[in-house]
């Protein structure tokens, strides 16, 4: 059995969404100085390796603390997409796979790569509308992506936040290593952090790869 960590480390200058409070992290206490070490940790809980519950974007909506943890967990389905000549992401990437209600998609794209640059926020790949509803219909639990934002970054109507968001649909974003997963199917695994009335959750996501 073979573990991959698809997360990426919350540190400062961290890659954020434009516009967010950055992310400010730092020891407070020391063990030569007083016996003991503590890091002092601010951020919202939209940075880094993250999930979305609905109220992010849909008044009224489920917080993170009223969504069970295994939405967030189970066998999840790899589909590559190829970003680099159109970063809008259309249904045709889901021809060659099989998805069945209840799976978690994971969208590789490989655009991780880019993470701690401005092209991994200036120049992000996207799903379009129709894909989005395409993966409803499909009754997915959970979509996970190697990139930024499942809506164009200048686009703050986030359509396709809301129709996942409407449906039931979680969100996890910010995903890394993608690559690593040489199999169409693992285990996958993103529990959010759980904090009362949150609108989203830090998580440690990875998968399980089998022998």
């Amino acid at each position: 059995m073979k573990i991959i960590d698809l997360s990426h480390p919350y540190k400062m200058g961290m890659t954020q969404f434009p516009g967010t409070p950055p992310i400010d992290v730092k020891q407070i206490a020391q063990i030569d100085e007083g016996g003991f070490r503590v890091t002092d940790f601010h951020a919202i809980v939209h940075v880094g390796t993250h999930c979305d519950a609905p109220a992010h974007c849909v008044k009224g909506a489920k917080t993170m603390d009223e969504i069970p943890l295994d939405e967030f967990i189970g066998e999840a389905v790899i589909v590559d997409a190829n970003v680099e000549e159109e970063k809008e992401i259309k249904p045709d990437i889901l021809k060659d796979y099989e998805i069945k209600p209840g799976d978690i998609v994971l969208i590789r794209t490989g655009y991780s790569k880019y993470w701690g640059t401005d092209k991994y926020v200036e120049d992000s790949p996207y799903l379009s509308e129709k894909l989005a509803q395409a993966l409803v219909d499909l009754k997915i639990k959970a979509i996970g992506i190697d990139f930024i934002s499942p809506d164009k970054v200048e686009d703050n109507t986030s359509p396709v936040h809301k129709i996942f968001m409407n449906n039931n649909v979680h969100i996890i974003e910010n995903l890394n290593r993608l690559d690593e997963i040489d199999k169409p199917r693992v285990f996958f695994a993103a529990a959010p952090v759980l904090i009362d009335k949150a609108d989203g959750g830090f998580t440690r996501a990875f998968a399980v790869i089998e022998n």
